[in-house]
């Protein structure tokens, strides 16, 4: 062996330098332990949450240094660990994507431009997350207004330095200033929020950029994923607002809840409404569903109060009405959907707020009452709605109404310098404010008018506004001449902080939605661990013991070629800061697998070489260098789709293809060098390493049988296969994860439910469209997974909490409902994965094709591999639209499965390159043989020996990660078990038999 010292040497360098890299992982990981013992103790000494104390226990050493010598502490230890996914150890992630269509209503000078509002309306539609929004809204636009319009719409003074060509902007001009504007506002967003999950204090959070305008937000171990989404999510748009009493709103409250009410009643126009709006004639509607709340619910003697001004019907008359006709007229205020603030003797007992409404009936008033243009023009010009930003213990949130300044609020947050949370007077917790100079000036005029009223009149009150929701509304006592200022609003102490944190990190330039959003337990993290690791060790003993009991000596230096692979794997993992997920966990199982391929190979040569007479260091150098060429080969045709896996992939996808990509250059470098120094040592020695045992010896040698001459057999029975898939998919289609289709799914452990459809028709009966749900069980008693595509388009603010109260809130009513996981997957997140998906396997075909037409030098066998590699993926998804409806585990079309299908697709060529590879031996050997045919089937039973144990190791492995490996392993492992199975078949029965038919047909 050439270079011995060469591989000794960087061998140990490579061992120094992993367990350097790993060095952080024991480190971290030893003070963890150390501070859950603590926190267990203090937990149950002073009866507090375990995890709470935890948590304080890592934020009190963050900083402290805990490596020996080196004097790291535990932050960077943290950094250079190998991290465990969300999947592994709990936590969240979130995709946000910025609203481009909100960016550019909030530049245009006239909003209400109808061909603005139609271009971004349409363009709304037609975007799915490829490429920019504003080449959509310049094609919507084109049509409208080609290349006019749009300079006009956009230049003002503050965009006079940036805006070419000021007011004779073309259109092109413009979009190109709008693309540099999103990109701007993206880059400043990246800031704001980054600075935000700092001030969080999350272990090893993990926030980037991502394409078309998104940002993905990763936080480990975090407990409390509202929490976390609301400080992420919040624009922390501060705005001070003047505040309309509310004797000033509610009489023409009352006339707009009565035009309401005949809208309702007769669906009528508006202008006949409002005729009608003193008419007693009621007509019969369903209102008997309204929800009353149980605090200061009106009656008619509240009504007729307010009614009492009214020319045409006195307040005799109304209390004359029946409770069913006022609900009917009055349908907010009599029908208990909205409550004013009167107390039982009919005084209103506050000034600002103008009444209340139940969480269940805010969307009613919002869709129906305030989101009604024709009732909104009863009211002032200037009033503008806006709700508190929580509810009270019974759910009931306040409406207040707000005056406008000019086009908003009389002062903006922008001004604000600091803010920190405090403890009020009431020894409630609350956000203190410090403004600027500026800002300070103007708060002190503002705060001075409405507080010194000199005719008399009450005093105002300003409404703290944050994010369109009312913080506090208090009545301005005395001036305030300092510029500093309290927000209350019945904060817990995190509220505050995160308010505190979101205001001093600044705003959000433009408004960025959830496209998507995944939530995991602790509790499915930790048995996903367990499972994933057991998995692992049984998978590598299974390969042990195998390779032992089948090769002897050999097969021992091999394991310790294993053990330093994996070894290799963690420390590269560690360096370069990749999570490891559970999909990770079985790439780390599949290396380990396909790692041995390359010493069967070496194996099987160097025993052949045995057989034929030759001497065991003719044998060893023969074996090695005849073995070479395959494996070179084979990994390279694999690193294609590991390589297709990390760049296309994301999320767990992607890890998967990094560790594929590690573990397939380790497995490289240790098969064929590492196990050559240890059969180069015996060689020294004078010994001579054992490649088989007596069990082994005869074993799986002197195949003969006519693969070629039975090919038309092997075509009838993939075709049948085929057919009977195309037509089970007409038939059955496919069960499309969310991943593709979009959607919500939760994992959620129910007690009391006897079946999946019994869940399913309780679930459903909250819901419009029954067929939107899916509920399947996930692996362990009383465990399931509910998906659903219920209004996954909304983008509205709280939508998750609205399909989660919907969705398993309906569950709750009847059984016991733990939720251990739930994600989001929006529909230009599943439109992006579907493309990307398609993309990674058309690309890794027409790579495979490429290589192997270069490196055989014939497009024969290129085409050969491509069809062996086209059918392998019919066939696995033939069998998963024919028994996805049977299958006692989820067969879902997801980026897992993708994952798998580009793993047997990197597998398959493995197996089809090195049968190639001796075809190629055999017909050079025998250039003047006539009969091709015969010789290629020759060197198929040459390879089968070889070919059926790695087979055998990699099925074995993956089958006992099918087995015990988690629920969410079940359908990535099970299409790998097929793959493999069929990837093996194909290489020999398929991609081999066509080369021999377009070798004769070429002839």
């Amino acid at each position: 062996m050439k270079n011995k010292s060469l591989v000794q040497v960087l061998v140990w360098v490579l061992v120094i330098v992993c367990l350097y890299q790993l060095s952080f992982t024991v480190v971290s990981r030893r003070t963890e332990s150390k501070l859950h013992t603590q926190a267990e103790t203090i937990a149950k000494r002073d009866n507090k949450s375990e995890s709470a104390v935890y948590k304080q226990l890592i934020d009190s050493i963050r900083h402290l240094e805990i490596y020996p010598v080196l004097g790291y502490s535990y932050q960077k230890c943290k950094e250079r660990s190998i991290d465990l996914g969300l999947d592994l150890q709990g936590g969240m992630n979130i995709t946000l994507e910025i609203s481009s269509a909100k960016m550019i209503m909030a530049l245009a000078n006239d909003k209400d431009d109808a061909k603005l509002n139609e271009a971004l309306t349409k363009a709304q539609k037609s975007f799915l997350g490829q490429g920019s929004f504003i080449d959509y809204f310049a094609d919507e636009y084109e049509k409208l207004s080609a290349n006019t319009g749009l300079g006009l719409l956009f230049y003002n003074d503050a965009h006079s330095d940036d805006l070419p060509k000021r007011m004779n902007s073309t259109n092109k001009d413009v979009y190109a200033w709008l693309k540099k504007q999103e990109k701007s506002k993206i880059d400043e967003n990246f800031k704001v929020l980054s600075t935000r999950i700092d001030q969080f204090n999350v272990t090893q959070p993990n926030i980037q950029k991502l394409d078309n305008g998104r940002i993905l937000v990763e936080l480990p171990g975090v407990d409390d994923p509202k929490r976390a989404t609301d400080l992420i999510t919040k624009s922390a748009k501060l705005e001070f607002w003047e505040v309309y009493r509310n004797d000033e709103v509610l009489k023409t409250f009352y006339e707009a809840d009565s035009l309401l009410g005949l809208k309702l009643n007769g669906d009528i126009t508006a202008e006949a409404a409002k005729a009608d709006s003193n008419s007693t004639s009621l007509k019969s509607v369903d209102v008997n569903n309204a929800l009353k709340p149980a605090t200061a619910n009106p009656d008619s003697s509240s009504l007729a109060l307010l009614d009492s001004n009214k020319n045409k019907d006195s307040a005799a008359d109304k209390n004359q009405l029946t409770q069913e006709q006022l609900t009917l007229k009055y349908p907010l205020m009599a029908g208990g959907k909205f409550i004013p603030p009167f107390d039982q003797s009919g005084k209103l007992y506050t000034n600002t707020a103008v009444g209340y409404a139940n969480e269940k009936n805010k969307a009613f008033i919002d869709e129906k009452f305030l989101g009604d243009k024709d009732i909104m023009s009863t009211f002032p010009s200037d009033m503008v709605f806006r709700w508190s930003h929580k509810g009270d213990e019974n759910g009931n949130y306040t409406l207040y109404a707000l005056r406008a300044s000019g086009d908003g609020p009389v002062l903006d947050g922008d001004g604000v310098e600091s803010a920190r949370k405090d403890i009020g007077q009431n020894g409630q917790f609350e956000v203190t404010m410090k403004m600027n100079i500026d800002a300070s000036n103007e708060w002190e005029q503002i705060t001075q008018a409405a507080s010194n009223k000199t005719d008399g009149s009450p005093k105002d009150a300003i409404a703290i506004v944050l994010d369109d929701r009312v913080y506090s509304a208090p009545v301005v006592q005395n001036t305030i001449p300092n510029g500093i200022s309290n927000i209350t609003g019945n904060f817990t102490s995190e509220e505050a902080e995160d308010l505190a944190n979101v205001l001093n990190a600044g705003r959000l330039q433009v408004p960025m939605a959830v496209a998507e959003n995944t939530v995991v337990g602790p509790t499915l993290g930790k048995k996903s661990i367990k499972s994933g690791l057991t998995s692992l060790v049984i998978g590598f003993l299974s390969v042990i013991a195998f390779m032992v009991a089948y090769y002897s000596r050999a097969g021992v230096y091999a394991v310790i070629a294993l053990l330093a692979n994996l070894f290799f794997i963690l420390g590269v993992l560690a360096g370069m800061g990749t999570a490891l997920t559970l999909p990770g966990m079985a790439g780390l199982v599949l290396t380990i697998g396909m790692a041995v391929d390359a010493n069967v190979l070496i194996f099987e040569r160097v025993k052949e070489e045995l057989k034929e007479g030759k001497t065991f260091k003719a044998a060893i150098k023969n074996g090695y260098n005849a073995a070479l060429s395959s494996i070179i080969d084979a990994n390279v045709t694999t690193l294609i789709a590991a390589i297709l896996l990390y760049s296309l992939g994301k999320g767990p996808v992607a890890g998967f293809g990094i560790i594929l990509l590690i573990g397939i250059l380790s497995s490289l470098f240790t098969s064929i060098l590492l196990t050559r120094l240890f059969v180069e040592r015996d060689i020294a020695k004078g010994r001579e390493t054992s490649f088989f045992t007596s069990f082994s010896k005869d074993k799986l040698s002197g195949f003969n049988y006519n693969f070629i001459e039975n090919r038309k057999k092997f075509y009838v029975i993939s075709g049948a296969v085929i057919i009977l898939g195309i037509a089970s998919f007409f038939v059955n289609g496919f069960s499309s994860g969310v991943d593709f289709k979009g959607g919500w799914s939760y994992v959620v452990d129910i007690e009391g439910a006897s079946n999946t459809q019994e869940i399913k028709n309780a679930i459903a009966a909250n819901l419009k469209d029954k067929s939107s749900v899916e509920v399947k069980t996930y692996g362990e008693v009383n465990r399931y997974r509910i998906t659903t595509a219920y209004r996954i388009n909304d983008r509205d603010s709280g939508i998750e909490n609205e399909v989660r109260n919907t969705v398993i809130g309906a569950l709750g009513n009847k059984y016991k409902v733990d939720i251990q996981s739930e994600s989001k997957i929006g529909p230009t997140i599943a439109e992006d994965t579907k493309r990307a998906s398609t993309s990674a396997i058309i690309l890794s075909l027409i790579g495979m094709f490429i290589y192997i037409a270069i490196r055989f030098r014939k497009w024969v066998y290129g085409l050969g591999a491509t069809v062996a590699l086209f059918h392998d993926v019919l066939i696995v998804f033939a069998i998963y639209s024919i028994f996805y409806k049977i299958s006692p585990f989820a067969m879902d079309i997801d980026q897992a499965f993708i994952a798998a299908i580009l793993t047997v697709v990197g597998y398959s060529i493995n197996d089809t390159v090195v049968v190639f590879d001796r075809v190629r031996e055999f017909l050079g050997s025998h250039k003047y043989e006539t009969n091709t045919a015969g010789v290629i089937n020759d060197a198929i039973n040459q390879t089968l020996s070889r070919t059926l144990v790695t087979s055998f190791t990699t099925w074995i492995v993956v089958l006992i990660l099918f087995l015990i490996g988690g629920e969410g392993l079940k359908g990535f492992t099970f299409a790998l078990l097929v793959g493999i199975g069929v990837g093996t078949y194909s290489s020999i029965c398929i991609a081999t038999p066509i080369v021999v038919d377009f070798l004769k047909r070429n002839k």
